[in-house]
């Protein structure tokens, strides 16, 4: 998968910019404030209909303005293909694919992506929620059943401590019995499907940090479940849990149990990076999982997805850029990357902005 070009209109810093960037390296630099970041941004948001960046989709129209566009041609297999985001700030966003109204639910899988950041040590150091949005929207880009069961999953926990909530306000009995049923149905192809994408990351995972690492260390990735030493997926354990803990979550109004109280852990050299890990070695696994994930998405896909890099040459060392760099090029991996020019010198095609 390539992306062919871009154009960005009235979005953030941005009037109207059309880049076409190369099918290797293409390397956005420029002085703070230039808009860097703002084009790795609307690239990601043609990906998965989000900014990750911001809640408020109307910080990325320009200022002052009422709308603004982000269009994305790409390639995938022998097929180029158009998205196109139109957001306004009274009536939210409309997008396209090839000229046609699509839900954003269409839009993932479409045009395939991955994102690092330097907020992406949050995945080892912050909250779990941060952890399980990796690991599904890792796999929502190349199984559109599972994007599918995690919105029905999602409505039914929320209908379900609605109905906890409203039990405890009028001091009925609350019927829980048809949120359960879907609860259950759902969280056990979601955990399957997780527990199934880990075993394949960690096929691949180590490889890719003992490259970034010359063999130094090697990372592995665990599935913790809530409520299980041993991660379970079958519909009548959480049908069970569900119903045990009925008392303790009408008390507190909440769903105890499921895929959304999961959790990752990264073990570096068997032991959890988050408590033992440096910051050095906590930015080098994650991007070892970020090149983990490339490779699942090519293995389930056929194509490897775009990679986007924000000012990575604050996160990497000389050493880890250059093994990077190697592996990126035997890939033929298509990446976006901001920084500065000696960064990557003498690689690839600069975009000077500022």
């Amino acid at each position: 998968m390539k992306c062919t070009s871009f154009r960005v209109i009235k979005v953030r810093s941005f009037e109207d910019m059309t880049v076409a960037p190369s099918p290797a390296l293409t390397l956005f630099t420029g002085p703070n404030g230039s808009g860097k970041t703002n084009l790795i941004e609307a690239l990601s948001y043609a990906s998965t209909g989000k900014s990750f960046r911001t809640g408020n989709d109307g910080e990325i129209i320009r200022l002052g303005q009422e709308e603004g566009t982000i269009l994305v041609d790409f390639e995938t297999g022998k097929t180029v293909q158009t998205i196109k985001i139109r957001l306004t700030r009274s009536q939210g966003k409309k997008i396209f694919l090839n000229d046609t109204a699509i839900r954003k639910k269409e839009l993932v899988g479409l045009f395939r992506t991955v994102l690092f950041t330097p907020d992406e040590l949050q995945l080892i150091k912050g909250a779990p929620q941060l952890r399980r949005r990796f690991m599904d929207m890792e796999i929502s880009q190349v199984s559109p059943r599972y994007y599918e069961e995690f919105l029905r999953y999602s409505r039914a926990v929320q209908q379900r401590n609605s109905a906890l909530k409203n039990a405890q306000a009028t001091g009925r009995k609350p019927d829980l019995d048809m949120w359960d049923m879907q609860i259950a149905a759902s969280a056990s192809y979601l955990v399957k499907k997780r527990l199934e994408t880990t075993e394949k990351m960690n096929k691949t995972v180590p490889a890719m940090e003992e490259q970034l690492t010359g063999s130094k260390e090697s990372l592995a990735i665990r599935y913790i479940q809530q409520g299980s030493s041993s991660p379970r997926y079958d519909m009548e354990w959480f049908l069970e849990q569900l119903s045990q803990r009925r008392e303790e979550d009408a008390r507190f109004c909440h769903t105890s149990i499921g895929p959304h109280r999961d959790d990752l852990r990264f073990l570096l050299n068997g032991l959890d990076i988050s408590a033992y890990g440096s910051q050095g070695q906590q930015r080098t696994a994650i991007l070892s999982m970020k090149l983990s994930e490339m490779e699942f998405i090519r293995e389930e896909t056929g194509e490897y997805p775009v990679l986007l890099l924000d000012d990575i040459g604050s996160e990497l060392d000389r050493e880890r850029r250059e093994a990077l760099l190697a592996f990126l090029k035997k890939q033929e991996i298509q990446t976006l990357v901001t920084g500065t020019e000696k960064m990557f010198e003498g690689e690839g095609k600069v975009v000077a902005l500022g």
